[in-house]
This record gives structure tokens, sequence and C-alpha cells, in this order.
């Protein structure tokens, strides 16, 4: 029993940490409680813990939370997706400023496609994706990228797990999904129409890396009128154009 209180405090701490991380701004412990679902007594305590840690800091006047010295030095761990991510951003940009559509670079994590890197559409009513948003690998264009080109047995995993439905579109049985992947990696890209929310398209492709394994997932979002269910041919094709470009200059072959 202790060893799961010990898990539960863990997967708090981390939620709290992420909710910080990735706030536009400094947050009070109310709204770091409320985004946790927790006590603010308890939602305090969690806090203390990371700042005991130095994973975050409270600013004295304000009494807010930001990220601490310590985030900062794990981020510089992670120096090779900063790299990526920035020989990507001038082909995303260059694509977005071509299509209008937003532009999205997820990379796989268990369970889920993070948003690591996105470009707003410039169309005047903006839609885009919020970068930290991790997004199901049943219900988006990304995740079924993740399922079609990664381990096989992520979806085989799935066969067993739920398919919670966020819209009445998003794929609820598991072969109807398998089919869907079955055919994301013959076409070499994925589309979820609906599936994560009513109105909005996403298109995905596969990024790779120098020795051929998949890193990442670059998607077009935009609105149904933009990127119908069955997606124009030529917008296919600049996606895999962007994709390929993005994979040579990280040392793909082909």
């Amino acid at each position: 029993m202790a060893g799961s209180e010990g898990v539960k405090a863990a997967d708090m701490c981390l939620r709290i940490l992420e909710y910080v991380a990735f706030s536009p701004e400094p947050g009070g412990v109310t709204q770091i409680a409320d985004s946790a679902g927790l006590a603010k007594s308890a939602a305090f305590k969690h806090l203390q813990t990371l700042m005991d840690h130095g994973f975050v800091t409270q600013d004295l006047v304000t009494s807010r939370y930001r990220l601490g010295p310590k985030a900062w030095l794990i981020g510089q761990q992670a120096q090779s997706l900063n790299d990526f991510t920035a020989i990507a951003l001038p082909f995303m940009l260059a694509a977005r400023n071509e299509t209008g559509l937003a532009v999205v670079m997820s990379t796989p994590m268990p369970g889920a496609a993070f948003v690591t890197l996105t470009c707003a559409s410039t169309h005047q009513i903006e839609i885009g994706v919020r970068t930290g948003s991790q997004l199901a690998l049943h219900g988006s264009a990304q995740g079924k990228i993740f399922l079609a080109f990664g381990a096989p047995q992520q979806l085989e995993d799935l066969r067993v797990t739920p398919l919670t439905a966020v819209t009445p579109h998003t794929i609820t049985d598991w072969n109807v999904l398998a089919a869907e992947v079955a055919a994301a990696r013959k076409a070499g890209f994925a589309s979820a129409p609906q599936e994560a929310l009513l109105g909005i398209n996403t298109m995905a492709a596969p990024v790779f890396n120098y020795d051929g394994k998949l890193i990442a997932s670059v998607a077009f979002v935009g609105s149904i009128q933009h990127i119908p269910t069955d997606p124009d041919p030529v917008l296919v094709q600049r996606l895999k154009t962007l994709t390929q470009d993005i994979s040579r200059a990280l040392g793909a072959q082909g």
C-alpha cells in the first residue's frame, strides 16, 4: 500500500511540474491545485517537495511558482531534441506560409504523441495545438503515424485498452484502428477528421533520423473546410515533401 501511495505522490508531482512548465505565466497554488485536481493543501506539499529539489521556485513577492534551476539543467540534457526541432523549424515555417495551415511536430512517448513544436496558422481564425499537449494514439493523426511506423507492440497494447471517444468520430473499435494504421503505413500519411475535435482535421506523416528510426511526426492542422476528410492529393504531397525534407536534414537516406 505504501508503494502505491508513493507512485501516486510521484505522479501528482510530475503533473504539477508539467503544469508549471507549460503554463504561459507563473501560477499560484490555487491554479495549480485546480489543474491537478488536488486540495490546495496537498498541492502546496507537492510544490514544497519540488522546491526542495530545485525543480520549481516561488516568487517571494507574488507567491507564484515557476520552473527552477534543476528543471533548466535537465532541459539542457535534452539538447538533442532542441537540435532536431531547430532543424525542422525552417521547413515547418515554409510549409505553414505556403499552405496557411498550422504545422505541428510531435514526438512519441508511452501511450501518446507529445507536441514539441507548433507553427500557428495564418488564417484569420487561428487553429493550432498547444505545445506540451499529449494526443491519444488512437484519436490523432500523429498517434496513428507512431502506431504505423513505430514499435508494433504499441498497437497490440491498445487491443486490451479501452479506446476513449473524444468526439462521435473518434475510433473506438480496435479492428477499425488496425485497418487505419495499416492504410497509413501503405499511404505514408494518416488523417483524423473530427476525431480529436469537431470541425477540425489533422494529417500527419513520419520523420526519420540518420539510422531510419522514427523520431517524430509532423502534421497539418486545420478546419474541415481546409483539410477535408479526403485530403487534396496536392496537400498530401506537400506534407510528405515536408517530412522527407526534415528527415534528410537529419541524415535519413532516400
